[in-house]
């Protein structure tokens, strides 16, 4: 796995939403403070590590597995957020690998 660093671009409703989220681990909790920082009221970019970016998407899997679904198991509003956030914090880290093997 690459351990370069890779970008995520969050809207300021989605870095509002995990901001106030009690279910982010605290260094993830600081990543995102640490990003908000300096950067526009409208878009925030967080640079990650293929690590970072995988502990991300377990947090964001674990509260969909919690909240994503109703009782007819439709995507709630905010697991289809959630579902946004696990495909672009995976784009993160995994795409460039996959389309590398697919070439092989």
């Amino acid at each position: 796995m690459s351990t370069s660093n890779r970008s995520v671009v969050l809207s300021r409703s989605e870095v509002d939403y995990l901001a106030s989220a009690d279910f982010l681990l605290p260094n993830l909790l600081e990543c995102l403070q640490h990003a908000v920082q300096g950067q526009s009221d409208t878009a925030v970019a967080l640079k990650l590590s293929s690590a970072v970016a995988e502990e991300f998407r377990d947090v964001f899997t674990d509260q969909l597995a919690k909240v994503g679904f109703d009782k007819a198991y439709e995507p709630t509003e905010e697991g289809k957020l959630l579902e946004d956030l696990i495909d672009r914090f995976c784009f993160a880290i995994v795409c460039d690998e996959n389309r590398s093997s697919e070439t092989l």
